[in-house]
């Protein structure tokens, strides 16, 4: 007999109940252990198979074997319920990330405490150097709950604003998503946690994702600086995300003496090249 529940626990209090004995009289085998997943997706259920129980005891046994059952089934659902707000990661990413299991690593964690809180300020000025070794440890711990196969490739200082954070693995095409539509939500839940700790910001690169988007736009901006060198002005499509920013990056280092800016038409955003406004215009 299978039963699923939210987590082991609940499976097991649910199977106590059903089978009318205690949960250590239970004999059981974990199919699937739960998964809180990754932005609300991939979570994943308890499993257990009731494979049967301690026989039932004698009827002057019983009634006192039922009391303690059922003051243990609430002991554990009393101590679940207590706990239950710290197994799930909320989705407005305020609250601290749930403590894992230490992986094996070589690395010192100068924080106990996994991303500590995203909006909580370091009461200490450290530069990025310092940080590389406890962000590396960081992202590991919160990749090792995910069910993608990805790892920490690189952690590496990439300006004194920004670092740069390499992740590989078979399941990058996963993580990235369609339209990068994760690569888009991963940059925005690193980005909120690194601005706000330690006022830095991330380059995330994905196997060559970054890299393969980087040569796409410079390709496109080709034909946008051929357009602003014959008519002195040009206006990109709509851009969101790391694209908005790699072209305003390369637009600006073009031509610092022109006027690049980006605008914005309801919920799209576009990027606009012209010349600076004289004072008698």
């Amino acid at each position: 007999m299978n039963i699923e529940a939210k987590d082991l626990q609940t499976a097991l209090i649910e199977a106590s109940k059903q089978f009318e004995c205690s949960v250590i009289d239970l004999e059981y085998e974990v199919i699937q252990h739960a998964k809180t997943g990754f932005f609300g997706l991939f979570r994943k259920n308890a499993i257990i198979c009731i494979k049967g129980h301690k026989k039932t005891q004698k009827p002057h046994q019983e009634k006192t074997k039922k009391i303690h059952n059922e003051k243990f089934n609430k002991h554990m659902q009393k101590n679940f319920d207590k706990n239950e707000s710290k197994k799930e990661y909320k989705e407005n990413f305020q609250k601290p990330i749930e403590d894992i299991a230490q992986p094996k690593e070589h690395y010192k964690v100068k924080n106990d405490a996994i991303f500590d809180s995203f909006h909580k300020e370091s009461s200490e000025e450290k530069n990025i150097a310092s940080y590389i070794d406890e962000i590396k440890i960081s992202l590991e711990k919160l990749l090792a709950t995910f069910d993608f196969d990805i790892k920490v490739v690189q952690v590496s200082i990439w300006d004194e604003n920004c670092v740069l954070i390499k992740l590989d693995g078979e399941d990058a095409a996963l993580l990235i998503g369609k339209e990068a539509h994760r690569y888009k939500a991963f940059s925005y839940l690193l980005y909120n946690w690194l601005s706000a700790k330690y006022k830095i910001q991330p380059r995330l690169e994905i196997a060559q994702f970054l890299e393969n988007q980087t040569q796409a736009i410079e390709n496109y901006l080709k034909i946008l600086i051929e357009k602003v060198e014959s008519t002195g002005r040009v206006q990109t499509k709509p851009l969101d995300g790391i694209w908005l920013k790699l072209a305003l990056e390369k637009l600006r280092e073009r031509f610092p003496d022109k006027y690049v800016a980006i605008k914005q038409n309801d919920d799209q955003r576009y990027i606009v090249v012209n010349d600076f406004l004289k004072k008698n215009e």
